[in-house]
Formats: C-alpha cells, structure tokens, sequence
C-alpha cells in the first residue's frame, strides 16, 4: 500500500509541474480573448459595408459580353452598357466614399489596407466614362471591367488585416456586417456577443429613425424664407408620398429581427414593431399615384402634410427604453455599448461637436471650413454662395441649381465638374448645424 500511495503522488507532482511523461511540456494556456472596442466595432462595420458593396463587381460584363455577341440583342446592347457602368460607378462610388468616412484604426495594418483599397477604387473610378458621355460604349465599359477585375480580393485582405490584432479581431467578429474570423481563447461571460451586438444596433438605429419621424414639424418642410418658396411644392409633395414608405422600412427592418432571448428586450422590439404597423395604414403608400403632387398647390398639400405629421406623431416608443433594458443584462449592456448605433450605457446627453472655425463663415471663403450654423445663414465658398437652413434632424441646402436636404452624417454636393462644393453635416442640435465645407 505504502508504495502505490508514493506513485500517485508522484504522477501528481509530474503534471503539477507542466511535463508529460514523456519529457514534452504543456502547450500553455491561450491568453484571453480580448473585449471588443466600441471605436473597433465601428471600424469593422464601415469596412466590411464597403467591401460588401464590392461584392459581384467583376462578373457584371459577362451579360454584357454575352449580349454583344447575339446579333438579335442588339437593340438592348446600348441600355445593358449603360446600366452596367451606372452600377459600377455607384458601387464603387459608395464603396469609396464609405471607406473616406472611416476614421484610422490605430492599427497599422488595418489603416493600410483601407488606404489600399481606397487607392485602387480610385483607379477604377479614373476608367469611368466621364459624366458628359452621351452613351458610353462597349470599349469603355470592358475598359472598367478589366480595372473592376484587377481589385485585389479584399474579402481576404481584409481577414489577414484582421487577424494581425487580437483587439480589432474581437471587434470585427461582432460587427453586424462582418463575417467572423475564428480566434481562440477564453471568452468573458459578459462578453459582447455578435447577435446581441446585431440586436442592439438595429433596435437603436430604428429608435433613432422613428424619434426622428416623430419629431417632423411643418415649419422644417415650409421655409419662411422667400427663396425657398419656389420649392415648397415639391418638399411637401416629397413628404408626403415618402412617409409611408418610410414607416414601411422600418417595419420590415424590425420584421426579420431574430429575437435577443431577454424577454423585457424582445417585449420592446415587439411593442415598437406593433406601434408602427399601426400607423403604417394611416399614410399614403409609396404606389399611391402622388408622382404629380410637386405640381399641387401649396395650400392643398399644407393639411394633407400637416395630417401626416400627426400621424407620425403617435407613434408610440414602448417604456422602458433600450439602454435600461440594456443595463440589467450585462451581456446585452456590453453589447449595446458597442453597438455602432447606440450611445453606451451612462454617457453624458448629446452635445454639438466642436466646429474648427466657430461661427467664423468667412473662413469658407477659402473654399474649407468646418463652422457652426444656428438657424439659417449664407455661406460663401470657393465663390459659390447658398443658404443652409437647420431643420429638426438636418439641414436643408439651398444652391442656384436647386436644394439638398439631409440628416445627421448626410452630405451633398453641387457645383461644376472641376469646382464643386461638399457640404456634410457633422452634428445637429436644437436649432444649431455643425458643417463641413470643402470644394474640388
């Protein structure tokens, strides 16, 4: 007995020391995974949206070729050609202008390759017709394929970034848009986890459209000021026939919502979603005939937007909201602070972001400025003067060629080629605009 005692506590103390038997250490243990950031999560969402918007770009001429080489398809030769570089110059324009939004990693591999592919859309872009083509032809549009066919496959460039840096790792791989790549280690508990990550984002980016629907007041669609009233037709026939479908998008966004598992957060999803399928019936359908309300007086449209406006109003946002939902689970409250759409739990109110010249309009004169704009003011830049006017969620845009009108993150720009003015509106709050102005 004496003897089978020693030789237990000897096999003991051979693993207690690391080693096996036969002389080879312990693979050590694999350090944690680390928590995801919230500035990563965001990064790894805006990239992957761009890299998805590339998706099926080199394989678009292969219809066009086909059709090039069937005398009896002639006719639709010339319209395929156009469709095919309208839709590689829009994806390719929205890919680059997404990754151009994107602020740095930090990370410098991750930094390299969004300047890369933001270098090679560039090239692509160069091989586009220019606008001023009447038709473009069969030459230019494989002249584009053969650009679009030479991007490198940035799906698995983007992989390889990812998996040079365990933070932006755990990040990217609960980044709604992204594809997860595997990484190993222990996971905390109350980790952020993809699907709450997914839950949180789009609950909070629907609570944030239907405040703003809410909120729409009739003094945003019907300017005051004379020189916008030249326009007031077509802003309220432009409201009018677009709320419905407004509505109707979010309602099917909250649709195909797979539930969170928390029951207080799938009874807010489901009273929000039920509110709005309410209201829904109540506007005008987006097939509803009201192409010719532009052309309606003012006076018609006034009561009928004015009813509208009432009737987003009560849309009800269920109680208790989101982040205290969010807060008594810590699972979904980390997720939702890293939520790229949601505020974290506990952050103060929202306030303006500094504007780099003040209230200094005169600084855009230049042609760059970034300036803060109360109510309404006329700025000139470059040489081209238009009015902006602050709305309730936006800034409405008045230039000689017409309007532009977006929300918060929204840009516009108008102009003549060689000499256009981008205006984007950085924060909006209470009356008050932040605007980034440059000219190119």
């Amino acid at each position: 007995m004496r003897v089978r005692s020693a030789v237990v506590l000897g096999a003991f103390a051979l693993v207690a020391a690391g080693c096996t038997t036969g002389g080879h250490a312990l693979p050590a243990p694999l350090p944690p995974v680390p928590a995801a950031a919230r500035a990563l999560v965001a990064w790894s969402q805006a990239v992957c949206t761009s890299v998805q918007a590339l998706q099926g770009l080199p394989t678009g001429i292969d219809e066009v070729n086909h059709t090039a080489a069937d005398p009896a398809q002639a006719d639709f030769l010339a319209s395929q050609i156009t469709s095919y570089v309208s839709g590689i110059t829009g994806q390719v324009g929205q890919a680059g202008q997404g990754l151009k939004s994107v602020p740095p990693s930090g990370i410098k591999a991750a930094d390299a390759y969004v300047m890369q592919l933001g270098k090679s859309l560039d090239q692509v872009a160069k091989k586009a017709p220019p606008d001023t083509t009447a038709q473009p032809t069969l030459a230019q549009a494989r002249d584009l394929a053969t650009a679009v066919a030479a991007l490198k496959p940035a799906a698995a460039d983007l992989t390889r970034a990812v998996r040079g840096d365990a933070k932006l790792n755990a990040s990217y791989n609960v980044a709604p848009a992204c594809t997860p790549v595997r990484q190993f280690g222990p996971v905390d508990a109350a980790a952020p986890t993809r699907p709450l990550v997914t839950w949180a984002d789009t609950m909070c980016g629907a609570v944030t459209a239907a405040t703003a629907l809410k909120a729409q007041k009739i003094e945003d669609l019907i300017i005051s000021d004379p020189r916008y009233a030249r326009l007031s037709g077509f802003d309220l026939g432009s409201f009018i026939s677009s709320a419905g479908s407004s509505v109707s998008r979010l309602v099917e966004t909250l649709g195909i919502v797979t539930p969170s598992g928390i029951p207080a957060a799938d009874k807010y999803h489901d009273s929000l979603l039920a509110s709005l399928r309410a209201v829904a019936p109540k506007l005008p359908s987006s097939d509803s005939g009201t192409a010719d309300l532009a052309f309606q007086p003012v006076e018609r449209l006034k009561p009928q937007a004015e009813q509208i406006i009432g009737v987003l109003a009560s849309i009800a946002l269920p109680t208790p909201d989101v982040p205290t939902i969010a807060a008594a689970n810590p699972v979904l409250a980390h997720s939702h602070d890293v939520a790229p759409q949601c505020r974290p739990l506990g952050s103060p109110p929202p306030t303006l972001p500094p504007a780099a010249n003040g209230t200094d309009l005169g600084a855009c004169a230049a042609g760059k400025c970034q300036v803060l704009v109360t109510g309404q003011a006329d700025i000139t830049a470059s040489g081209l003067t238009f009015t902006a006017s602050v709305t309730s969620n936006g800034v409405r845009i008045l230039q000689d060629s017409g309007e532009l009108s977006f929300g918060m993150g929204g840009s516009g720009s108008f102009g003549t080629a060689g000499h256009m003015v981008t205006v984007r509106l950085s924060g909006v709050l209470d009356g008050k605009a932040v605007l980034d102005i440059s000219t190119g």
